[in-house]
């Protein structure tokens, strides 16, 4: 049976900032490429194989995890994008361990991903669960954002959830792979964007 706290770490009005940044999307959007397939092609290249995929080396060795996250991002504004959603939910107080004593101490990154994942552990959240909220929490993450940019409207953006969610099978998520040239050179090119919405 789930836990009820669960629901508390996937939600997506859980306050950690996570309105501050669209991942991509805004450069994209800005770039004219079809959101809708960018944010398939984020989701199976970059968040399933990378901070989905780090969930399971979490659970046994959140310090090494934590390293392996943070230099998986390759721009400055991804790696502080998930170093402030992860402080932020460290902050939050809805788990304790040395882990997020250590990252509130910022002895340690405190990756977004490792904290979810150390959250879940502590919470009794297993670590196939664990994935896939993570999984939808970072999906809506993009959808929302490509939503307030208007680039898609509330209806097309709970579709896409669906189709993506209904096709997610996190058993056979292997490998620590992250991958995706594309959302990189976007970044930087956000990085240096004047005025924009997002802060990534």
């Amino acid at each position: 049976m789930l836990t009820p706290r669960i629901f508390q770490l996937f939600d997506s009005s859980l306050p950690i900032g996570s309105f501050n940044h669209s991942y991509g999307v805004e450069e994209a959007y800005y770039s004219n490429l079809d959101i809708k397939s960018f944010i398939e092609d984020i989701f199976k290249n970059v968040i399933l194989p990378g901070d989905v995929a780090i969930v399971k080396i979490a659970y046994d060795d959140p310090y090494r995890a934590d390293e392996i996250a943070y230099a998986s991002k390759l721009t400055a504004e991804l790696k502080n994008a998930t170093v402030y959603l992860g402080n932020s939910l460290a902050s939050l107080g809805i788990c304790e361990n040395e882990f997020i004593q250590k990252v509130k101490k910022g002895e340690t990154y405190g990756t977004y991903p490792v904290v979810v994942a150390v959250c879940c552990k502590e919470l009794g959240i297993s670590k196939e669960d664990c994935m896939v909220g993570l999984a939808y929490s970072e999906l809506a993450q993009l959808v929302f954002a490509s939503v307030r940019l208007n680039a898609i409207d509330f209806v097309e953006g709970q579709r896409l959830i669906s189709r993506l969610l209904g096709e997610l099978k996190v058993t056979e998520i292997t490998e620590f792979k992250p991958f995706s040239p594309v959302l990189d050179k976007l970044s930087k090119n956000h990085e240096i964007r004047e005025p924009k919405v997002f802060m990534s």
